[in-house]
């Protein structure tokens, strides 16, 4: 009889906070990191430019708010990529890796569960860290602004877990003993849009872009800093897009899965 998923997500949900009560520190950085970020690119902006000319070419209203969300974005999305594919790994360097296929609940379901309380809590903390801002900024009309970028998000969650799943497959199959998923941090922090246009990269990384939910989560964020009411219609198509991508990735994912669990137990090497 398999473990029920409930319990899965409770282990989870204490593990994330106690691993968090003994890294005080990693907490405080997650809070502060969207403000130390903020003030970097904005320093590094005024030597280059005035602020004003940095408004009128990313055709943004607010760019403090809209670079603190979108920090807020790239970090907790990085947090969900790292912790749902290197979980595999994790139960590799613990040697449990082995007892875990050969129980009676699925590995897919243990991958996908057992992490999914600290992404949710890392996305949650991570856009709330920019709460005082939004509210300083803009009011209850910031803080309305920021929810909406918080339920997107959220769907963002949904296809960055079916591919680090993907990852995870990748990982479990070459058994290799880095993290597979490093490589796509710098890609993700490239493509995303967060520190400038896409349409500056080659076309190729362009292309690339329109793969990564991080970069419809954070245009939506720019729509969102750009009009005093947000262009909910626009907002749709940008839901409709992680909608298509969570079928994509999740799908390819659990076929990826069931194919690596299947190469591991046949070769009997973990």
């Amino acid at each position: 009889m398999g473990v029920k998923s409930t319990d899965i997500l409770r282990a989870g949900f204490f593990g994330m906070i106690a691993w968090l009560k003994n890294n005080r520190w990693l907490l405080f950085s997650m809070i502060i990191w969207p403000y130390l970020t903020a003030f970097l690119l904005i320093a590094l902006g005024m030597i280059y430019g005035s602020f004003e000319t940095y408004k009128e070419r990313l055709n943004i209203a607010n760019p403090i708010l809209y670079i603190l969300a979108g920090s807020g974005i790239v970090m907790s999305s990085l947090f969900i990529i790292d912790t749902v594919a290197t979980n595999a790994l994790y139960h590799r360097w613990l040697g449990t890796l082995p007892y875990l296929m050969l129980t009676p609940t699925k590995m897919y379901k243990v991958l996908v569960l057992e992490p999914l309380p600290g992404a949710l809590l890392s996305s949650t903390m991570g856009i709330l860290a920019v709460l005082p801002g939004a509210v300083y900024f803009e009011g209850l009309l910031g803080a309305g602004k920021l929810l909406i970028v918080l339920l997107l998000v959220y769907m963002g969650m949904l296809p960055l877990i079916g591919l680090s799943i993907i990852v995870a497959s990748i990982t479990l199959v070459l058994r290799e003993e880095s993290n597979v998923a490093a490589f796509l941090t710098p890609l993700i922090l490239l493509v995303s849009s967060v520190f400038y246009p896409i349409d500056v990269l080659p076309k190729v990384l362009q292309y690339m872009s329109r793969i990564f939910p991080t970069s419809y989560i954070v245009e939506a964020t720019r729509m969102v800093a750009t009009y005093s009411i947000p262009e909910f219609r626009a907002l749709f198509i940008v839901a409709y897009a992680l909608l298509a991508l969570t079928l994509f990735y999740n799908g390819v994912a659990s076929i990826a899965l069931s194919g690596s669990e299947k190469m591991v137990k046949k070769s009997g090497v973990i």
